[in-house]
C-alpha cells in the first residue's frame, strides 16, 4: 500500500503526462481533413494547451520571407492562423510577426530555435509533421479553405435538472 503523499504524487505525475501530450490542434473543415488525426506538437513558446483558450480562424499560407520582415500592426491576418511557408527565420520571430499582424495561430513544418528573439508570444505555435503541413498547403492551393482550432477551451457544458 502506498501512502497518500505518495499515491498523490504519483497521480499528478500521471496526469501530467497525459494532459501535456494532448493534440490541440483541430481542423472544423473541410470535413475530408477534418477526420484526420494529425501529430502536431506545441513549442514552449506561447501560451500553454490548456490555457483555457481555444483560438480559431481560417488558415492562411503565408510565405516565411513575410513572417521575417517587421509587419509591426498591419492586421493582415486578423483572426487567422497562419500557415508559414518555408523557414527564413527563427520561429520566435515569425510568431511574433504573425502575432502583431493579428493571427490568432502558427504553424510551422520545423522549428527554427530561438536565437536573439525578443518579446512575448501570446499566440500558440504548432509545428507539424511534413505530410499533415503539405496536406494543408495543397489543400488550401487547390482554393479550399481550412477552419482550425488550437487549444482546449476549458468550458464546461451543464445540463438543465
Amino acid at each position: 500500500m502506498c501512502s497518500m503523499r505518495f499515491c498523490l504524487l504519483l497521480f499528478l505525475v500521471t496526469l501530467l503526462l497525459f494532459a501535456g501530450n494532448v493534440i490541440a490542434l483541430r481542423v472544423q473543415r473541410p470535413a475530408f481533413l477534418a477526420s484526420r488525426k494529425f501529430d502536431a506538437y506545441k513549442l514552449s513558446v506561447g501560451p500553454p494547451n490548456w490555457s483555457g483558450r481555444e483560438n480559431k480562424g481560417e488558415v492562411l499560407l503565408v510565405r516565411g520571407a513575410e513572417l521575417c520582415a517587421d509587419g509591426a500592426g498591419s492586421n493582415k491576418w486578423k483572426g487567422a492562423v497562419v500557415l508559414a511557408l518555408g523557414h527564413e527565420c527563427d520561429t520566435v520571430v515569425q510568431a511574433l510577426t504573425a502575432q502583431r499582424g493579428g493571427a490568432v495561430g502558427l504553424l510551422v513544418s520545423k522549428s527554427g530555435g530561438y536565437a536573439g528573439s525578443e518579446g512575448e508570444v501570446r499566440i500558440p505555435v504548432e509545428v507539424l509533421k511534413k505530410e499533415d503541413y503539405d496536406a494543408f498547403a495543397i489543400t488550401i492551393n487547390q482554393g479550399i479553405s481550412i477552419h482550425v482550432s488550437i487549444g482546449n477551451s476549458l468550458n464546461v457544458q451543464r445540463f438543465a435538472d
